[in-house]
């Protein structure tokens, strides 16, 4: 059997959508939108509606029963005036979500999304849920894309970190044929990995969050394995739901 292709680009811009066809892609945005995607899902959220810009959130609503939209984001770390949440994975309890669609932008995170659009499939992916991802991943033969949505249009840590898990897993399960940011990344998971909440907070993500106040969604967004469903990007309407759920084999190694 053919070596499998595993890609990890270091920030979207980084991505020739194209390259995405036929291939699986796993999203990452570790502080915070992947990371809230997999909270609001886990507290019962139906299903997110990835936007790219405020007013797309807003026209959107219009479509939805007012009761039962949320809409949440940020820019610049900062909640967006009169929307009802921000992007604090700690803002997304049972109560607010219950039975609700989620009406989702960020600065960074949902232009990731956007950008991997091309890809057969598309995951959701963050240290909360790996081990769930790393499932769904580990029996396929098509090439996969780890698309990073780093910092303001430039690599990021705590992506870095992430996606370099994902390659050690798969190094550690298959013959594989990596690109040089695989390598890089799979290098920073090996030396930083096993201090993974100081390096997300020493990250410029994570000094950005703690001087906005959100200091308390770092350790949040380290939880490797707090939950063990995967969110899937679905289209027509594009939404991201809950592909499958349950109890995972851990496979974090570090």
């Amino acid at each position: 059997m053919p070596a499998r292709e595993v890609h990890v680009h270091l920030a979207p811009s980084l991505v020739d959508p194209s390259q995405l066809r036929g291939a699986d892609a796993v999203v990452i945005d570790v502080l915070r939108a992947t990371t809230t995607i997999v909270h609001a899902l886990a507290a019962g959220c139906v299903a997110v509606r990835p936007c790219l810009e405020v007013d797309e959130v807003r026209t959107l609503a219009a479509t939805h029963p007012r009761r039962r939209a949320l809409l949440a984001g940020e820019r610049d770390g900062k909640p967006i005036q009169d929307f009802d949440l921000g992007n604090s994975p700690r803002e997304f309890t049972v109560k607010k979500c219950k039975g609700k669609t989620l009406l989702f932008t960020t600065t960074n995170g949902t232009q990731a999304i956007a950008r991997a659009l091309e890809a057969d499939r598309i995951l959701i992916a963050g240290f909360v849920n790996f081990s769930a991802v790393c499932e769904q991943l580990c029996h396929g033969a098509r090439p996969v894309h780890i698309v990073c949505a780093g910092y303001l249009g430039t690599p990021a840590i705590e992506d870095t970190l992430l996606a370099g898990a994902f390659v050690e897993f798969f190094c550690d399960e298959m013959d594989v044929r990596l690109n040089d940011s695989a390598r890089l990344a799979w290098d920073c998971f090996e030396n930083h990995g096993r201090i993974l909440l100081g390096a997300l907070q020493v990250s410029r993500s994570g000094e950005h969050l703690t001087e906005l106040g959100y200091a308390a969604d770092i350790p949040l967004a380290a939880a490797v394995d707090k939950f063990a469903l995967v969110p899937e990007v679905r289209r027509d309407p594009l939404r991201i739901e809950v592909a499958s759920a349950g109890i995972v084999k851990g496979r974090w190694a570090k």
